[in-house]
């Protein structure tokens, strides 16, 4: 509370006392219910009436957002999913938005090439799994953001994900042989082991077989 004693003495009157009161009960008022447009901390009853003044109601997303994060996501992104309403980025973005990821295969990208103006919409259904009466709401919000002169089928993929163990082992045998290699080799006289030339010596090089030197 502002001190009354800081009010000059000239207007200190019972307005100007009641005024100032006023003002201290100002700095008391959430004022967070005024802040609609802090999309991440606005009240959930106010996001249907943010939907439909930035027109994202209906097919446009609204229908197929799961829950309240979904729904407060598409809210953000609205003025940008409009802005650029007509391309391949819109679509994606749309289906992304509403919990699904979505791959765009134009007919010139396929193999061999489609029809011109022909693009095949690959969406995948993850572990959350997807109610029947959903596959056409996915198939309306891609008529809501696709090029109007393109015609769109859509292919659903059911997918999981999960950790998986491999162990492995490997184990390398062999036989390796060598030369034959004389130890303890005596006999009288000079031997020359470069040549392994001694006259009247039989020499064993490899196993089982000798020749005379």
């Amino acid at each position: 509370m502002a001190d009354q004693r800081l009010i000059p003495a000239g207007i200190r009157d019972a307005s100007t006392l009641a005024l100032n009161d006023l003002i201290d009960r100002m700095g008391t008022v959430d004022i967070t219910p005024l802040l609609v447009y802090l999309i991440d901390s606005v009240e959930e009853t106010a996001l249907p009436h943010l939907a439909e003044q930035f027109s994202v109601t209906g097919y446009d997303g609204w229908a197929l957002a799961q829950g309240d994060t979904d729904r407060r996501e598409l809210i953000k992104r609205a003025i940008e999913l409009h802005r650029r309403k007509g391309t391949p980025w819109a679509v994606r973005t749309a289906l992304e938005t509403a919990g699904f990821n979505a791959t765009l295969i134009e007919w010139f990208m396929q193999t061999p090439a489609g029809a011109p103006h022909t693009c095949r919409v690959e969406v995948e259904i993850d572990d959350r799994g997807m109610a029947r009466s959903s596959f056409g709401l996915v198939e309306s919000l891609v008529d809501e953001y696709k090029p109007v002169r393109v015609h769109t089928t859509t292919q659903f993929q059911a997918s999981t994900r999960g950790s998986l163990y491999v162990a492995a082992s490997q184990a390398i045998g062999g036989a390796i042989i060598t030369p034959a290699c004389p130890m303890n080799f005596q006999q009288p006289g000079r031997i020359n082991i470069t040549t392994a030339c001694v006259v009247g010596i039989t020499a064993t090089t490899q196993p089982y077989a000798t020749q005379e030197v």
